[in-house]
């Protein structure tokens, strides 16, 4: 047994797949384990493994899992020290888990550490990697924090969740809440942060793909009303700030721009908040503070 487990879950996209899987047999550094965990409709995937990959660990779903509990079900299976949730649709730089393994030595004490990535969008590469930072490792010391990198204004960007490597012992009691619906992944990591830090590796150790099929991409307003209700419920930790910042970006500029005739009163109420956020806004330090460290990190970014 190795001290590393990389999962590729995978779901019906045995292309998609085959070059994920390809990607991580390519590692610099061969101390980990490979399982594919398939939790497919159909056959595609597995005839794709065994006629491609037939030394990788495969394990087939049946019957298939919805997504959460396959991110539940690997979790529970896990003997190593240390796993990745990786995914069928994003492609593996070759020094990944060397980058990892070094960052797991630098930060033992990090319950997850994420990596930067190049954004490929339908097939283009984007100019600019998933996240800026000036320093070869970030580190985020609590659940406010890494709020404030997801949802705060003036940001940098963000570690991309398929990329992220956590430590067992220290998150094999917690498990994905299907309840709190598409932005259940932000919630896991919250959780985590709340319990010790989290890493990001500056150098982008993964290509994220952005497609047509990805979930990300579908708008739920129901899933965005879900998180608001999970922040006002951590309020007193994540702080007032950040509840504010998320209704202006994710909720109340969507309906302001929205052409929603049947609900007038919510444009209205909309426009409101956000007359009345940005005057508050501007107002406070902070906010200047975050515009001139994102200045300084486009101008010193690390890679």
């Amino acid at each position: 047994m190795k001290s590393l487990a990389i999962y590729i879950l995978c779901h019906n996209r045995p292309d998609d797949a085959k070059l994920a899987i390809l990607s991580a047999l390519a590692q610099t550094d061969s101390n980990y384990d490979l399982i594919v965990s398939d939790n497919s409709s159909h056959d595609d995937v597995e005839r794709m493994v065994q006629q491609n990959f037939p030394e990788v660990q495969y394990v087939r779903r049946q019957p298939m899992l919805p997504a959460l509990e396959h991110f539940n079900r690997c979790i529970s299976e896990v003997s190593s020290t240390h796993f990745c949730l990786f995914h069928d649709d994003d492609l593996m730089a070759a020094d990944f888990v060397q980058q990892v393994r070094l960052a797991i030595t630098a930060f033992p004490e990090a319950i997850a550490i994420g990596s930067n990535a190049f954004i490929e969008t339908n097939g283009q590469l984007e100019a600019r990697p998933s996240f800026l930072s000036r320093h070869i490792h970030e580190v985020i010391a609590s659940d406010r924090d890494l709020a404030t990198r997801y949802f705060g204004r003036h940001q940098s960007g963000i570690a991309p969740f398929p990329g992220y490597v956590y430590r067992h012992d220290m998150v094999h009691s917690l498990k994905f809440n299907a309840q709190e619906g598409k932005y259940s992944d932000v919630t896991w990591l919250l959780r985590l942060a709340a319990l010790g830090k989290i890493i990001w590796i500056a150098k982008p150790l993964m290509t994220y793909r952005i497609h047509g099929g990805n979930d990300g991409l579908v708008e739920s307003r129901r899933d965005r009303l879900r998180f608001l209700a999970y922040l006002k419920k951590h309020l007193h930790s994540l702080g007032t700030g950040l509840l504010a910042d998320y209704r202006c970006g994710f909720i109340y500029k969507t309906i302001s721009k929205s052409a929603d005739t049947a609900h007038p009163a919510r444009w209205i109420l909309a426009r409101k908040f956000l007359r009345r956020y940005r005057w508050e806004r501007y107002l406070r330090a902070e906010t200047w503070r975050a515009l001139l460290q994102r200045a300084l990190i486009k101008k010193m970014a690390r890679p």
